[in-house]
């Protein structure tokens, strides 16, 4: 009688398990299948309606989802990028095309015309531009540099001066405002890494921070990108912060491999204070 009851508590047990997997599936199925109405909406918008900046929120939308396929987040990936592309905001596309190719190799539909256009990017883009933040509108994002696409509602910012720096061509100040989720902003651009491929290379500026805690802080990145989705140098600073309310030089050097495809370049404030960051320089050392 008592392996009568064991038993029957089994397929209990057993049936109470299959119910919740059954429902899991039914609910990742429901949000694939909303996921793929949203998709298709978002293309529409894009080529139908010509409506590029409402088409980049419904990428975002759907690239911040869970439970959506591969093949959902590789197209939004792809189309997310031509549509920065089209818009002009290069350093942007460039971005997301890379994501393309290097999260989405084995969709050969997103990483093939993803790799594609960055070839292209590779032929016109020799090298950093407007280190010396001279080129640009005060109050703007320094031309030739990006902050990271974040949702429009979000006012992180790093903005162009003309006052307060330590040169006389201008300098950039990060911003990260406090209905930021993130105490973090980033200003980077990326170019071809082919003039410096098995060089030595040196990134240097002029960092200070004005903190409002004592972990606001400051870091400089320089990152090597190689082929095949490998990674190469890498120096964040992280363990060598800057904290200093004085001007203080920033220096990484590293060697840019034979197969790297991108070199990107950057100052990250990590906190709610305030980083300015002037004159630097991207050089071969030998």
């Amino acid at each position: 009688m008592a392996e009568i009851r064991r038993n029957r508590d089994t397929r209990r047990t057993v049936l109470r398990y299959a119910a919740a997997i059954l429902c899991t599936w039914i609910a990742v199925a429901q949000t694939g299948a909303e996921a793929e109405r949203q998709l298709e909406a978002a293309i529409h918008r894009e080529i139908v309606m010509g409506d590029l900046n409402g088409a980049i929120d419904r990428y975002h939308a759907i690239l911040g989802q869970s439970g959506r396929s591969r093949n959902v987040a590789g197209t939004a990936e792809l189309h997310l990028a031509l549509c920065l592309d089209r818009l002009g905001r290069t350093e942007e596309a460039r971005s997301a095309y890379r994501r393309a190719v290097s999260d989405f190799s084995d969709l050969p539909e997103v990483a093939g015309p993803a790799r594609a256009r960055l070839a292209q990017f590779e032929e016109i883009t020799p090298g950093p531009r407007n280190l010396n933040f001279a080129q640009g509108q005060p109050g703007k994002v320094p031309k030739g540099w990006i902050v990271p696409a974040l949702p429009k509602d979000l006012d992180y910012m790093a903005e162009l001066r003309r006052d307060g720096c330590r040169s006389r061509n201008g300098c950039a100040v990060l911003l990260v405002p406090a209905n930021a989720p993130r105490p973090f902003s980033h200003l980077m651009q990326s170019f071809s890494a082919a003039p410096y491929r098995g060089k030595m290379v040196r990134l240097r500026a002029w960092v200070r921070v004005e903190a409002s805690t004592p972990d606001d802080r400051a870091q400089m990145r320089l990152v090597v990108d190689r082929e095949g989705h490998r990674n190469g140098f890498l120096d964040n600073m992280d363990d060598r912060p800057v904290r200093s309310a004085e001007w203080t030089l920033c220096d990484i050097t590293g060697k840019v491999d034979m197969d790297a495809t991108f070199i990107e370049i950057g100052i990250m404030s990590i906190g709610r204070g305030r980083v300015w960051v002037d004159d630097v320089s991207f050089d071969v050392v030998k």
